[in-house]
C-alpha cells in the first residue's frame, strides 16, 4: 500500500515538475535558478521510479534467469534521489561554483561506491536477499548471503549519510529564509522524510550487520522499513513539493504585489504624518484618508520604495531636542526593553517630539546627527531592512514610552532653545 501511494504521489509530482521547468526554460532561458529546478526535477523522476520498482509488476518482470535485477536497480535510483535532492539544496543555498564542486565530488564518491555494491551483487545475483517479494529474505526472513549485507551496509550507509547532509543544508536554507513561513514549512517537512529515511538506515544496516555475524534477528527486515519508507518517502516529496511551491508564489507577479501593497498600507499612517509636517517631501501627495489609500492599488511597488526614501528625507529634516533620545533610552530601558524594540521605541519617541518640534517652529539645539543614528540600523541591508526598520517604528507609536517622551516636549524644547540657528 505504501508504495503504491508513494508511486502515485510521485508521478503527479513529477509531471507537475516537468511541466514547471518546460514552462520556465521557455520563459526564462537563462535563469540562474535553473540548475536547482533540474534537479527537483530529476529527484521527482528517479524517487518516483525507483518506488515502481518495488510493485509486483516489476519484481516479476525484472527477475530475469534467477537474477533480482530490481534490486539493484532501486539501490541506485533510490541513492540518485538523494544526490538530486542535495544538488537541489546546495544550488539554492551555495554559489554555483561551490555547489558544482560539492556535487561533483559526491557523485565521484557514489560512483566508486556504485561500483563496489554492483560487483558484490554479480557475486550471488539470485542470492535471497535480492528478492523483496513474500518469498525473499527480506520479507521472510532467515540467515542472509555475506556479500549481499555488505552490499546493503554500503549502499544503505550512503544513503544515511546523505540524509543527514541534505538535513543539514535544509536547516541553513531556513535559517537564511527568516520570515518566509511558507518555504520553512517545505524544508521542515522534508527534513522529517531524510530523518525517517535516516532511521530506516539504521535499521537496515544494523539488521545486515547483525546478519553478516550469523547472528537472525527474529524480526523481518520488511516489517520495520517498509512503513518507514513508506513516510519518509511522502514526507519528502510533500517537503520538496511544498518547497518548489513556495519559491514560485514568493516570485509569482500577484504575491509580490500583495506584499508590496500591504507594506504600503503599513507605512500610511507614519508617512502621511510626516507628509504633514513636511510636505516638499513627498512626490505625489498621500490620499487624505487610510480608506483611500487602501484603494489605490495600483503601482504599489513604486509607491513604497517611495514612502521609504521620503520617511527618510523627511527624518533629515526633523529638529529633535537635545536630550530627547538619552531619555527615551532610559525610560525603555527601565521598562526592561533591549536591542531592536528598543531602538524602535527611541526612534518613534525621537520622530514625535520632532513632530512637535517642527509644528511649534522652535528652534533647538538638536541632537547630533540624529538621522545618521538611525540609519546605521538599517545601512548595506536593503530595502527590505529598511521596510521592518519603519514599521517596526510605526508599530512603536502606543508604547507608553512614547507617550511619556511625549508629554515631556515643553520640557526638552525649554532646555535646549538657544537663540542661533542650529543644524544637525
Amino acid at each position: 500500500m505504501w508504495f503504491v501511494l508513494v508511486t502515485g504521489f510521485g508521478m503527479l509530482w513529477s509531471a507537475l515538475a516537468l511541466f514547471a521547468h518546460l514552462r520556465r526554460v521557455k520563459r526564462r532561458p537563462n535563469d540562474p535558478a535553473l540548475p536547482a529546478k533540474r534537479s527537483l526535477l530529476g529527484a521527482a523522476v528517479l524517487a518516483t521510479v525507483s518506488y515502481a520498482l518495488a510493485l509486483p509488476p516489476f519484481t516479476t518482470l525484472l527477475h530475469i534467469d534467477g537474477m533480482w535485477l530490481n534490486w539493484p536497480l532501486i539501490m541506485v535510483l533510490g541513492n540518485c534521489t538523494v544526490i538530486c535532492v542535495h544538488m537541489f539544496y546546495l544550488f539554492s543555498v551555495e554559489e554555483r561554483a561551490t555547489a558544482v564542486r560539492i556535487a561533483r565530488r559526491g557523485w565521484l564518491i557514489y560512483a566508486v561506491l556504485t561500483a563496489v555494491v554492483i560487483i558484490l551483487f554479480a557475486m550471488n545475483p539470485t542470492a535471497s536477499d535480492y528478492d523483496i517479494t513474500s518469498a525473499g529474505r527480506y520479507q521472510a526472513g532467515g540467515p542472509g548471503n555475506p556479500f549481499a549485507s555488505v552490499a546493503y551496509i554500503l549502499s544503505m550507509g550512503f544513503s544515511g549519510a546523505m540524509n543527514l547532509v541534505v538535513c543539514r543544508l535544509g536547516w541553513r536554507w531556513v535559517e537564511k529564509s527568516k520570515g518566509t513561513r511558507w518555504l520553512a514549512m517545505g524544508l521542515n517537512t522534508n527534513a522529517l522524510g531524510q530523518i525517517g529515511g535516516f532511521l530506516m538506515v539504521l535499521h537496515s544496516v544494523s539488521y545486515n550487520i547483525a546478519l553478516l555475524f550469523s547472528a537472525v534477528p527474529s524480526w523481518t527486515q520488511n516489517s520495520v522499513e517498509t512503513p518507514v519508507k513508506g513516510i519518509a518517502g511522502l514526507l519528502t516529496m510533500l517537503g520538496l513539493s511544498a518547497t518548489a511551491l513556495s519559491l514560485w508564489i514568493k516570485n509569482s507577479r500577484l504575491v509580490v504585489w500583495a506584499h508590496a501593497n500591504q507594506a504600503r498600507r503599513r507605512l500610511y499612517p507614519l508617512h502621511r504624518q510626516m507628509y504633514d509636517v513636511f510636505p516638499v517631501i513627498a512626490v505625489e501627495p498621500p490620499p487624505n484618508t487610510a480608506l483611500k489609500d487602501f484603494l489605490r492599488m495600483r503601482r504599489a511597488k513604486r509607491q513604497v520604495l517611495d514612502r521609504i526614501v521620503e520617511l527618510w528625507e523627511g527624518r533629515q529634516r526633523l529638529r529633535v531636542p537635545r536630550g530627547t533620545r538619552a531619555l527615551a533610552r532610559e525610560l525603555g530601558s527601565a521598562e526592561g526593553l533591549t536591542g531592536p524594540a528598543l531602538d524602535a521605541v527611541v526612534e518613534r519617541a525621537c520622530l514625535e517630539v520632532g513632530f512637535e518640534v517642527a509644528r511649534s517652529g522652535t528652534t533647538v539645539r538638536v541632537e547630533v546627527a540624529t538621522a545618521d543614528e538611525a540609519s546605521r540600523l538599517v545601512r548595506d541591508k536593503g530595502i527590505a531592512a529598511e521596510l521592518r526598520w519603519w514599521e517596526e517604528v510605526h508599530h512603536a507609536r502606543n508604547s507608553p514610552i512614547v507617550a511619556q517622551v511625549r508629554a515631556r516636549t515643553p520640557e526638552l524644547i525649554r532646555a535646549s532653545t538657544t537663540s542661533g540657528s542650529v543644524t544637525s
